[in-house]
């Protein structure tokens, strides 16, 4: 009877030692998780005037970078899955920002209003803070923009001005967009990015095919790594493998849940790699397709619109 009431208190005080650990930890995590990088160097970037490299960036922004799948105007409160049969559906919308991802346990993520309407989107913001948040991932406010650290490569000067330049000429739309609300998970995560500060790559002008303006692609504007990597969460969303070797786990389809997403393989691996056995006519084919699945979050259409240079 002793031995089971030491077993007993030996127990409690374990059980009591987890919680205490535990609270202590989810203190820890809400207490320092809201860093600040306001004083990370802002690259030297100059939106330019001049209508080619303006529909350079036209290009990038819809097609290369896609960053009109996220970017698109969704009304406030709107989720991924309305954005997803929009797309589906061809309807055209602004670069109003207020796509939203509620995600269970790592909270609510808002994609922002590009336009230049000066109260709600970039037009009171300078070349400066939106290159820093393109390429490094800090916002104007010197915090972490959790998406925009994960999916945008690493741009040459050239593509990035352009980017800028053709933001520059977006009309303004009025729309605020609402907060961000992370939860303890993506507080988490937040807490272990930091910005990233990788060199530009070397740009590799377009009207060529090449092995160099295709690496450039991959790694820098169009940003395939990003997705078919691995990453840990845990360490910020940090690429925790080689690039392009896919994604070990499925996320579930957006629009019907009786497919499950997964981002293949893209080495020239003989037994996993995804295309390894296709010919440059079915990898353009494919592109040229679009989607197949309606809640894919490859971003077909955007790839469609592509050239083959």
């Amino acid at each position: 009877m002793k031995v089971v009431k030491l077993l007993l208190k030996i127990l409690g005080v374990i059980v009591l030692l987890l919680v205490l650990a535990v609270a202590g930890f989810y203190i820890y995590i809400n207490a320092t998780w809201d860093k600040s990088y306001a004083d990370s160097p802002r690259p030297e970037i100059k939106a330019s005037t001049d209508s080619a490299v303006i529909a350079r960036g036209d290009y990038i922004v819809h097609a290369l970078s896609h960053c009109s799948i996220c970017h698109q105007g969704v009304p406030s409160g709107k989720t991924e899955k309305w954005l997803m049969e929009n797309r589906k559906n061809g309807v055209d919308t602004d670069m109003a920002g207020g796509h939203e991802w509620e995600i269970p346990m790592f909270g609510r993520f808002v994609a922002a209003n590009l336009t230049s309407d000066k109260e709600t989107g970039i037009g009171g913001n300078s070349d400066g803070n939106i290159a820093r948040v393109i390429r490094n991932g800090v916002k104007r406010d010197g915090h972490m923009g959790a998406f925009m650290s994960m999916v945008v490569g690493s741009m040459a000067d050239e593509d990035l001005i352009a980017v800028i330049s053709y933001l520059r000429t977006l009309r303004p739309v009025n729309n605020a967009t609402t907060p961000e609300a992370p939860g303890f998970l993506g507080k988490w995560v937040l807490k272990n990015m930091k910005p990233k500060n990788e060199a530009p790559m070397k740009w590799v002008p377009e009207g060529g095919i090449s092995v160099e303006r295709g690496q450039y692609l991959a790694n820098g504007p169009a940003a395939c790594y990003t997705c078919h990597s691995a990453a840990d969460p845990m360490k910020g969303f940090a690429i925790s493998g080689p690039r392009f070797q896919g994604e070990a786990h499925a996320e579930p389809d957006m629009v019907d849940a009786a497919y499950e997403i997964v981002t293949p393989n893209l080495t020239p691996d003989a037994e996993t790699g995804h295309v390894t056995q296709w010919s440059e006519e079915n990898f353009v084919a494919r592109f040229k397709q679009g989607p197949l699945y309606k809640g894919s979050k490859m971003p077909w259409e955007n790839f469609a619109l592509m050239t083959e240079g």
